[in-house]
């Protein structure tokens, strides 16, 4: 186990008043829907790449973008936190929504300069958030695109796992990518890396690193979900599923009857069914807790190059992805709200 020390920052919000359009019209086929979230309300929210944030009530969509406060088009995820605020991983740090105002709270980059204590060399800089949860004590983890995690406490930002993962071959800098964040039951905060950083737990007291060495099938990481049992699951860029239980990994691939290797997002529905999917050309893959099977009602492969699958207070399944991508599944009809919720 490693300790680290984190860098502590300042940081303070940029606020702007929320006008909320409607009937905005986009063809953007490079777009990405990255996420989905039911809030307290029940309403249904979704992340882009391209068309900041829409709102889903049940019968129509509000769309929010940088016209309305937000402070970037580029969202990768959303979460609720314990009071009902929004908060928002964009291309420009951290946005916060509460139903009335964005609040924009920029990365610190004091750092930029900071070197690794043990190899000398720099981390590369980002504003982007990639990932982000609320822990059981309150606290913020965040995910960056290039620059490791940070603990934000509501006022102060905290740096970690800066110089970990690949160093890039061509300039020498650190580029750690922490496309994922989990805490487990116990109140660990699990962190995983796209660039072979493998996964990381924090307990509160130190680091510990897992990687091939420890014998993970794949030190790229994507995604990370805590089913109803504590059970944590790992998606991986190539290699499947790693399983954490009882203090150890398993492992599922495509031979065990998994879809496909890349696995970017989980759900649980309230059979306890686990739904998996993959950002490549292959549909969804359940797991009954002893078996994969493919979904029996996309023989069109509509859902591929899945970014999110999940549930709304109705129990429908939604599903986003690649060129703006949205689909919901009522356990009858799937059906398609790609350009539906353009059209509000």
């Amino acid at each position: 186990m490693s300790s680290c020390n984190g860098q502590k920052e300042s940081g303070l919000p940029t606020v702007f008043e929320a006008n909320k359009t409607t009937n905005q019209v986009h063809r953007d086929d490079r777009d990405v829907v990255t996420n989905g979230l039911l809030d307290k309300n029940g309403d249904m929210w979704f992340t882009t790449l391209t068309e900041g944030v829409y709102k889903y009530d049940g019968s129509s969509f509000v769309n929010f973008t940088t016209q309305d406060g937000l402070c970037s088009n580029k969202v990768n995820a959303v979460i609720e936190d314990k009071a009902g605020v929004l908060w928002f991983a964009t291309s420009k740090g951290l946005c916060r929504f509460n139903g009335e105002t964005f609040a924009t709270i920029p990365l610190p980059q004091e750092d930029a300069l900071k070197v690794s204590p043990i190899t000398g060399l720099r981390s590369r800089t980002t504003q982007e958030v990639l990932s982000l949860i609320q822990d059981s004590k309150g606290g913020f983890w965040l995910g960056t695109l290039a620059s490791g995690a940070y603990y934000f406490d509501g006022e102060t930002f905290t740096s970690y796992l800066r110089f970990k993962g690949r160093i890039h071959p061509d300039d020498k800098v650190y580029n750690n990518v922490i496309q994922s964040i989990v805490e487990d039951d116990f109140g660990n905060t699990w962190l995983t890396s796209q660039t072979h950083g493998g996964i990381t737990r924090y307990d509160g007291n130190g680091f510990t690193n897992y990687s091939l060495k420890d014998g993970l099938t794949d030190d790229m990481v994507f995604s990370s979900f805590n089913d109803r049992d504590g059970t944590l699951w790992f998606g991986t860029l190539d290699n499947g599923l790693m399983l954490y239980k009882d203090g150890g990994f398993k492992f599922y691939d495509e031979t065990d009857g998994l879809n496909n290797n890349m696995v970017s997002c989980f759900y649980q529905d309230q059979s306890g069914t686990l739904w998996i999917g993959s950002f490549r050309e292959s549909t969804v893959t359940w797991f009954d807790g002893e078996a994969f099977s493919v979904v029996p009602f996309d023989k069109d492969q509509k859902l591929v190059e899945l970014r999110f699958i999940a549930g709304d207070k109705d129990g429908n399944v939604w599903f986003g992805g690649r060129y703006g991508l949205l689909y919901r599944y009522d356990g009858t009809e799937l059906k398609d709200f790609t350009h539906l919720k353009r059209m509000n």
